[in-house]
């Protein structure tokens, strides 16, 4: 795990600035961006600078198309805009796309207080701060120049695993360019056997050394 970001004095006092105005003192204020900054920079850092949600490859993308993610929605959850394990980074599509403010990922009753809201038993999906995401959902991915394969396996019949792939509609994210049998149609699941077959071994020896 790296470190926790430190923040300055300045910083610390713009964040309670900010909550005494609420959710919509983040965007637009400048005062928060160094913050910001160290923010993302930590999230990356702990997903190995992959999405928070889809897994997908974020390394070497600018800041610009990164989002700091807030799992509980600041708009609803006011009180955990700045609360550490309420906050990771994910791409565009995962955020603003698809999860938005959305709280349908909860499972009730949730009980918001200071502690007690982070709980991974509250939370339907695969949450990043509170569950290990390799235990639930796997995201394997080989290329070979412009040839890719993409696939999400669920983890032991994972209900944690098979929600996330749903809900981010994850299934539109794998591709097989190898197999010549889709004929350019985009399919995105892996109809040839043998492929199939190689590729999963091809997983298990890079994960476990068979």
């Amino acid at each position: 795990m790296p470190n926790r970001p430190r923040f300055s004095a300045g910083e610390i006092a713009s964040m309670r600035d900010a909550s005494r105005i609420g959710h919509t003192a983040w965007d637009n204020n400048p005062r928060l961006d160094s913050l910001k900054q160290k923010l993302k920079e930590f999230g990356k850092l702990k997903t190995s600078h992959h999405c928070c949600y889809c897994m997908r490859d974020l390394y070497g993308e600018f800041n610009m198309v990164l989002d700091i993610e807030h799992i509980l929605p600041k708009s609803k959850f006011p009180k955990f805009m700045f609360t550490g394990r309420n906050l990771a980074v994910s791409c565009k599509r995962c955020n603003m796309f698809i999860k938005k403010s959305r709280i349908d990922f909860l499972v009730p009753p949730l009980v918001v207080g200071r502690e007690r809201v982070f709980k991974s038993r509250y939370y339907q999906f695969i949450h990043p701060n509170l569950d290990n995401y390799e235990a639930h959902l796997l995201r394997s991915a080989v290329h070979a120049g412009r040839k890719v394969i993409v696939k999400y396996r669920v983890v032991s019949g994972s209900a944690k695993g098979r929600f996330t792939y749903d809900y981010f509609k994850l299934e539109y994210l794998e591709r097989n360019s190898f197999d010549s049998a889709q004929g350019g149609r985009g399919r995105p699941e892996i109809r040839n056997a043998i492929i199939e077959s190689d590729f999963n071994a091809l997983v298990e020896s890079m994960l476990y050394g068979r």
